[in-house]
């Protein structure tokens, strides 16, 4: 009898790598969707209310924000993580940024408040379609008129063949990236209860459901996309 593979539920708690380390070689353009972020901010941090990234993770994204503005007094940058052992480890990278802080939370649950911006980085489509609803349209209710929400997700394509083409190619970057065929495999079969991606499509028309109308997809590789959506 062959011997099975052994498959636990995916979790970014039990990860046999950094966090850092396992985006930088799982995502491709991961370093320039952050540049990407943080040059797109520029435009919409105000020296007021409140900046704020969902599943934030460590806290590179928001804990980088937080450090290049610790000169406006009156804003403040909150990141919001389901993950207790990521926030503790976040607090701990970035304890002397005092407008800065972390919460360990259900995002679709929290209680938001005023703020210019929102950042979602590949988060989405670990969440169900109720969820999403939900945290979009208390985002939209309390950003100011003018505030966005940036968001990066991995999607699925717009038809089989270009769904078969593209994972190829992402296979082909895992492998490049030192990941060997066992560890693809079993990181696929992992997700399979818990990756819940939508296309490009059905991304826009949440965004548009839940009030947004100035949508704009600017990045794109393959299945992974960034949109910024501006109230």
């Amino acid at each position: 009898m062959k011997k099975k593979i052994s498959v636990n539920k995916w979790s970014f708690d039990n990860m046999p790598e950094t966090y850092d380390s396992h985006l930088k070689r799982s995502i491709p353009l991961y370093q320039e969707s952050q540049f990407f972020i943080s040059k797109i901010s520029s435009y919409f941090i105000k020296d007021q209310n409140i900046n704020y990234e969902i599943g934030c993770a460590n806290g590179t994204i928001i804990g980088s924000l937080a450090r290049e503005y610790k000169n406006f007094k009156k804003t403040k940058f909150v990141g919001i993580d389901l993950s207790k052992k990521l926030i503790i480890e976040a607090k701990k990278r970035y304890k002397n940024i005092n407008n800065l802080n972390f919460q360990s939370s259900n995002a679709s649950q929290y209680n938001f408040k005023k703020c210019n911006l929102a950042i979602i980085h590949y988060v989405l489509q670990f969440m169900t379609d109720e969820e999403k609803k939900m945290l979009i349209k208390k985002i939209y209710k309390q950003l100011i008129k003018s505030g966005a929400m940036i968001v990066f997700e991995k999607t699925l394509m717009e038809d089989s063949y270009s769904q078969d083409v593209f994972s190829g190619i992402y296979n082909d970057f895992k492998f490049d990236n030192e990941y060997s065929p066992e560890e693809v495999i079993k990181k696929s079969i992992s997700l399979r209860s818990v990756m819940r991606s939508s296309t490009s499509k059905n991304n826009i028309e949440l965004f548009k459901a839940c009030g947004f109308k100035s949508i704009y997809d600017f990045f794109k590789w393959g299945p992974f996309e960034g949109y910024l959506c501006v109230k």
